[in-house]
């Protein structure tokens, strides 16, 4: 009788990223392609759902997911805090039905 031969599959979760900010257009850039890799040309496009603006993707199970959120596909758009201060980047670990939600008050330029 032959072995098994087995396969290991990342199993892939969806999150859902919900943003809440004063703006016409909301982008998220990442440390994943599927987040544009950092790239801010690359940024996602949030959809306006009810007030905030919404998007969700799939990640690998359990991989630990970094993002900014953008006004335009820019960095000088890029997320500010209360002060005008630069932000850490949001960070969660991707896990079956998480949805992640960010305020943000305003935005660089």
């Amino acid at each position: 009788m032959a072995a098994k031969k087995t396969t290991t599959a990342t199993q892939q979760v969806t999150v859902k990223i919900s943003v809440t900010a004063n703006a016409e257009k909301v982008f998220v850039v990442g440390n994943t392609e599927s987040l544009g890799a950092w790239d801010a040309k690359k940024a996602v496009a949030l959809k306006a759902v009810d007030g905030k603006f919404e998007a969700s993707k799939k990640f690998d199970a359990d991989a630990v997911v970094e993002f900014k959120v953008l006004a335009a596909k820019d960095w000088e758009a890029v997320e500010k805090g209360i002060w005008n201060e630069d932000l850490e980047n949001h960070t969660f670990t991707a896990t079956k039905g998480l949805v992640v939600e960010v305020g943000v008050d305003h935005f660089g330029k």
